[in-house]
């Protein structure tokens, strides 16, 4: 989905993101093996879903985040969860992850209001979009009631 080209870009507006929401501790990756390496750069950052070819070359890499304990990451970065058909079952598995204060950063291509729609409908809140050329990341706070 993004390519090799727009990953320094996006991991900025990723790391941007990340900063604004304050969100300090272990970050999940899911989906993209160059930005989970990207974004590895002074954080601890765990690859998730990658495919098997890749995931052999990162260090403690998972299959989903089903493994992970509920509320044990300080932020989820995701790619393509706003162009997923199961988009509510993929959102809902990554802010389950997260701690309350969190957050949930998705990177996709889409237009801007769709994936605002859907960040909102997994209940996420404070959000913020930033736009890297066609991509489109969107960062909101998880509130667990």
């Amino acid at each position: 989905m993004l390519d090799g080209l727009f990953v320094t870009p996006a991991a900025t507006a990723i790391g941007e993101a990340l900063a604004s929401a304050r969100a300090e501790g272990t970050i999940a990756v899911v989906g993209h093996a160059k930005l989970a390496l990207a974004l590895g750069d002074g954080r601890r950052v765990v690859p998730v879903g990658l495919p098997k070819r890749a995931a052999k070359k990162l260090t403690g890499a998972l299959a989903d985040l089903s493994t992970v304990d509920a509320g044990s990451l300080a932020a989820v970065v995701g790619v393509g969860a706003a162009s997923d058909d199961a988009w509510q079952t993929t959102l809902a598995s990554w802010v389950r992850a997260v701690r309350d204060g969190g957050a949930v950063v998705m990177v996709d291509r889409v237009r801007a209001h769709e994936a605002s729609r859907r960040a909102l409908c997994a209940g996420l809140t404070e959000l913020e979009q930033r736009r890297v050329g066609r991509v489109v990341v969107t960062s909101g706070l998880v509130t667990h009631l």
